[in-house]
């Protein structure tokens, strides 16, 4: 009797109502669980299958784990990743994760904008100028620990201009013209030339676009 009621009950719609609810129950809390894991991961599912470390790394520094951004970012710069050149200095610049340094921004820029990479050169275009990017981390209102040299800046920021793409392309080409605004005919042509003659060293970089 037991067994053909037991059957009988599994074999019922209120049993099949039953799991239904309890399945949604178990998904609810499911996704409540996930709610609570951006201490832990910004995206589990990408992050785990993303494969460019440069990337995580990024993905940590947006949602302001410094931390492990640096964690990411310090052996890839190491190995001469253009991008990571350029972040890890950031990180310095802004004083997150790691104390603030302007030297050592500086230094790591110079290695990654050697390569042509968009955003070192511009930086370099901001810090020798003395000039600011409005809604950017790139302020050197201050110096910026560095003397002003504009015909400096002028090669970054040309440089920048050529390179870049999208709003960090528009950005280089404003700061290129208050730059420019403040050289004579003569700087002009000596940056000009020196735009010219530039070449990447050790080789041009692909940064990574669009992220």
């Amino acid at each position: 009797m037991i067994n053909r009621f037991v059957i009988g009950f599994l074999k019922s719609r209120t049993f099949a109502l039953l799991l239904s609810n309890l399945l949604v129950v178990l998904f609810l809390i499911g996704c409540e669980e996930v709610k609570n894991i951006p201490s832990q991961l910004p995206n589990p599912v990408r992050d785990f299958m993303e494969k460019d470390k440069y990337i995580i790394g990024l993905r940590w520094y947006e949602y302001g784990n410094y931390d492990i951004a640096f964690k990411y970012w310090k052996p890839l710069a190491e190995e001469g990743d253009c991008d990571a050149e350029f972040s890890l200095g950031l990180l310095y610049f802004e004083g997150r994760a790691v104390g603030k340094s302007y030297e050592t921004a500086l230094g790591w820029w110079l290695k990654s904008a050697s390569q042509g990479q968009p955003d070192a050169l511009l930086g370099l275009g901001v810090t020798f100028s003395h000039e600011e990017i409005p809604y950017s981390p790139f302020n050197c209102r201050d110096g910026c620990g560095v003397g002003k040299k504009l015909i400096e800046a002028y090669k970054w920021s040309s440089l920048a201009s050529e390179m870049g793409y999208g709003i960090e392309k528009r950005q280089a080409h404003r700061l290129l013209e208050k730059i420019r605004d403040q050289l004579s005919a003569e700087e002009i042509t000596e940056g000009d030339k020196i735009v010219e003659e530039w070449k990447p060293n050790p080789s041009l970089c692909v940064p990574r676009s669009g992220l």
